[in-house]
């Protein structure tokens, strides 16, 4: 099973979106995946609300065991959040995140959402990935808060070296705003190499996608069209990478 957590320790970045329509992607393909909502806010429970259950997020970073399930090709299954989840930095909840995710099995893909910090949850998801991926908002660009995602992978690197860093994902992209576009340039920049090349544009077919809990390709208006061809232009890239192993 191939890894894949989605964080950034800035909220308002997209990353609910991108992990929503990323594993829908993912099933609509035909693998198996596994959604996994680390986040106490439970948006990622939120927006896969017709998924299969097969476990709580809490119980998985508090018993440090994995829930056992089987997800069938083109299947899409939920491990679902919980409004009680740690955010504190604690060594048994970490060592417990990270053994429970990498003894996870079941799905082809398993793609995990995290909170908008650093806690003990989202290092030990980290720990367990085989990449990380990173949502940035370009209207909150700030090159400190990409150095902070950045310094995280280096201490995640110590003890996981093979952990693959996809890239910083801009998000919630608005091409109309000379600031947004000024950012990118300035991103782009000081960041070559690690500018992930397609956008996720801040279009309220995502809004829609996710309050009706289906995939934005269902969404019937323009805006849905238009956000359903740039996600599937992100996820060929994307399963290029991964497939690749790059």
């Amino acid at each position: 099973m191939k890894t894949i957590v989605i964080t950034n320790n800035k909220g308002g970045t997209g990353k609910t979106t991108v992990a929503t329509q990323l594993a829908y992607s993912l099933m609509l393909t035909g693998y198996s995946t596994v959604a996994v909502d680390l986040d106490s806010q439970c948006n990622l429970t939120t927006a896969l609300p017709r998924q299969r259950v097969a476990g709580n997020a809490l119980d998985l970073v508090e018993a440090g065991e994995p829930p056992e399930f089987t997800a069938a090709p083109g299947e899409l299954v939920l491990i679902e959040g919980h409004a009680d989840m740690p955010v504190v930095r604690d060594d048994a909840i970490l060592r417990n995140t990270a053994g429970a995710l990498q003894a996870l099995k079941g799905a082809d893909f398993c793609i995990i959402d995290t909170p908008p910090t650093y806690s003990a949850t989202v290092y030990g998801a980290m720990l367990a990935a085989d990449y990380i991926l990173a949502p940035i908002e370009l209207k909150r660009f700030s090159v400190d808060g990409i150095k902070t995602v950045l310094k995280a992978l280096v201490e995640v690197r110590e003890i996981n070296p093979d952990v693959k860093f996809l890239g910083l994902l801009p998000s919630r992209f608005d091409a109309v705003k000379e600031m947004e576009r000024e950012s990118l340039r300035v991103m782009a920049a000081e960041f070559p190499q690690l500018i992930i090349p397609h956008a996720i544009r801040n279009r309220t077919a995502y809004e829609k996608a996710e309050a009706e809990g289906m995939p934005v390709s269902e969404v019937s208006t323009r805006s849905g069209r238009e956000a359903a061809a740039e996600f599937q232009a992100f996820f060929e890239w994307f399963l290029e990478n991964v497939e690749a192993g790059t």
